[in-house]
């Protein structure tokens, strides 16, 4: 990331924390948000094509089964949110930019590419993947794109409805943010079906990737990252 980069992102990100603090603060005194919204679990699409469940295969043989319940819990909640966003995202494209979002962190992928940001490193490693198994160039574009964004605290309408639910759904997994949008059992039901396990000790291959210049030394040196997840409201409800 240039300086100017960095600048903008942290800028981004404060003005998030900002924006989201009363709800926040009348999530963390027990005060229920009277918008907050149930959904039926068994009512969101899960693709069964032959890319979604080799994507689903691919997750579950590189990673650790924490990291393999984080995917899955993505791309719950970053439907979830689209449906409260009325955005429309593509079910299947969705599906596999969750399940490869963060195979970078693991040890077959971790040297993917020569790219030194892991979620850039995840994104190019995602296009040649769902290339090489016949999609085409926007799609492998698309998917690319989406993961290699989902750092980021806010990613632009012109990125496409898949890259704002990805970061929106990583986003809220791992900190929390917008849970207070749905309904205690929305929640509990997530994690019955997809439990977090020792979610939090995945940090430390979070933490190795904190290189300079990179969106993850950003959030790790700057942004609290660590200490945000850690102190997540979804951990003490898991």
């Amino acid at each position: 990331m240039t300086r100017r980069e960095k600048l903008r992102e942290f800028a981004s990100a404060n003005r998030l924390l900002l924006r989201t603090a009363p709800a926040q603060i009348r999530m963390r005194l027990g005060r229920p948000n009277a918008g907050a919204r149930a959904f039926d679990l068994d009512a969101i699409p899960v693709p069964d094509s032959k890319i979604a469940r080799e994507a689903e295969d691919e997750c579950r043989e590189v990673a650790a089964d924490r990291l393999l319940m984080h995917s899955y819990r993505t791309y719950v909640w970053a439907t979830l949110l689209a449906r409260c966003d009325n955005l429309n995202p593509d079910p299947e494209l969705l599906y596999v930019a969750s399940m490869l979002h963060d195979v970078a962190l693991t040890d077959r992928h971790r040297d993917a590419n020569a790219m030194v940001c892991f979620a850039a490193r995840a994104g190019v490693f995602a296009a040649q993947w769902t290339k090489q198994r016949g999609w085409p160039e926007h799609r492998c574009a698309t998917v690319g794109d989406a993961i290699s964004l989902h750092l980021n605290s806010v990613v632009d309408a012109k990125h496409g409805p898949e890259a704002q639910a990805l970061q929106a759904g990583a986003a809220l997994d791992v900190l929390g943010l917008r849970m207070w949008e749905f309904e205690g059992a929305t929640l509990d039901a997530v994690h019955m079906r997809y439990p977090r396990l020792d979610m939090l000790a995945g940090l430390s291959d979070f933490a190795a990737e904190a290189r300079p210049h990179t969106r993850t030394h950003l959030l790790m040196r700057w942004l609290m990252f660590s200490t945000l997840a850690r102190h997540s409201p979804l951990e003490r409800r898991a």
